[in-house]
């Protein structure tokens, strides 16, 4: 501490009492103040003046200082007052948000469209998808008998195409025509094979030489592709004739569209293929049986 019993006075002078200093005037000329005291009581009021000197700068300064909290409070002001005028607008405030509230109210509960009429519909709506007779169980019963048909073998679409294409080919419109069996001589070496396109698209025939040697027939079978024929064009090619001497052929066509307009024709004649030679078998395109099944 500074001083001893509470008064920072010198006590070296016997004579020098803190009663008699403060009470008799005559003895205050031998009472000497503590100098240790005094400076550090000048310390402590130059602190205490330079906090205050910045206590000063902090509510002067113009970012954080008195004006900008009047200026913040100024606009908290203005938000409060802007918040209490929404709240009581008459349009959108407080007493419009319960208006549309108790409008809700007044919907969700309705007897003709609200909670209750829903859940009604609802349980309309669960008793026909369960009902035992149009319900989901009996669509599922009336969709598998659907499938059973569509797969039947006897009346579904498999059987449907097959009586579609006999339908085609008794009226002379089919996808396979066949020459049927015929003779070839040891002479007969090439075979002339022509398409003509009379329809509005491109047409592809291939042309399958069987030899009825084999058996199944599809053993050993040549294919001659004629592809991409223009509309209103024609092509045609000359191959050589599968095995030597007397034996039994078959040509088969596959047309890439069951139509009057490709017309087709085959011939054999002797010789090398693109030489001279004598036609012998001739297949014009009305001679041509349709096919409803094929091998291979």
């Amino acid at each position: 501490m500074w001083f001893d019993g509470g008064f920072p006075w010198d006590k070296s002078d016997s004579e020098c009492f803190p009663d008699k200093c403060m009470s008799n005037p005559c003895h205050k000329d031998k009472c000497i103040p503590d100098k240790q005291f005094l400076m550090k009581l000048v310390k402590c009021l130059c602190i205490l003046k330079r906090e205050l000197e910045q206590c000063e700068k902090i509510l002067c300064n113009p970012k954080f200082g008195l004006k900008e909290i009047k200026s913040e409070v100024k606009q908290i002001e203005v938000n409060v007052e802007t918040i209490l005028e929404v709240i009581f607008s008459p349009t959108f405030g407080l007493r419009e948000i319960k208006t549309e509230v108790a409008g809700i109210e007044d919907a969700i509960f309705s007897p003709t469209f609200g909670l209750q009429e829903i859940k009604s519909e609802v349980a309309g709506i669960e008793d026909a998808v369960f009902s035992p007779t149009f319900g989901l169980q009996e669509i599922k019963s009336e969709v598998a008998g659907i499938e059973d048909a569509v797969f039947s073998p006897t009346f579904g679409l498999q059987e449907i195409k097959t009586e579609i294409i006999e339908i085609l080919a008794n009226q002379g419109i089919a996808p396979y025509l066949s020459t049927g069996p015929f003779f070839v001589d040891c002479l007969e070496q090439t075979l002339h094979l022509k398409v003509l396109n009379y329809t509005t698209s491109s047409q592809s025939v291939n042309f399958i030489i069987h030899s009825l040697a084999n058996c199944p027939i599809t053993i050993g079978a040549i294919t001659v592709p004629l592809i991409n024929i223009p509309p209103c064009c024609a092509a045609f090619v000359e191959v050589p004739l599968p095995g030597e001497g007397e034996r039994n052929l078959e040509i088969r066509a596959e047309l890439s569209a069951a139509s009057q307009g490709i017309l087709i024709y085959a011939a054999t004649k002797t010789g090398l293929p693109n030489c001279q030679g004598t036609k012998v078998n001739e297949f014009k395109h009305a001679e041509w049986a349709p096919l409803t099944t094929f091998c291979g």
